[in-house]
C-alpha cells in the first residue's frame, strides 16, 4: 500500500502535479498510521478471533496522538 502510493507520488512529482503530490503526502501518512494501528491491534489481541470489530471503524475515529 505504502509502495504504491509513494510510486502514484513520484509520478505527480514528476508531471508537476503538485497539489495531487500534497494530497498523496497526506494519504502516506494516513496509511502508514492505520497500517501501525491496525498491527498494534493484532499484537496486543495476539491475533484474535474476530479482527471485524477492530478494522471496522473510520479513520476520524482514530487516536493518532
Amino acid at each position: 500500500m505504502l509502495d504504491l502510493l509513494s510510486d502514484l507520488r513520484g509520478v505527480a512529482e514528476k508531471n508537476a502535479m503538485f497539489d495531487l503530490c500534497e494530497q498523496l503526502d497526506d494519504a502516506l501518512v494516513i496509511a502508514a498510521r492505520e497500517i501501525r494501528a491496525a498491527s498494534a491491534c493484532l499484537h496486543e489481541a495476539d491475533v484474535a478471533d474476530d479482527l471485524g470489530t477492530e478494522f471496522s471503524r473510520t479513520a476520524r475515529e482514530h487516536d493518532y496522538s
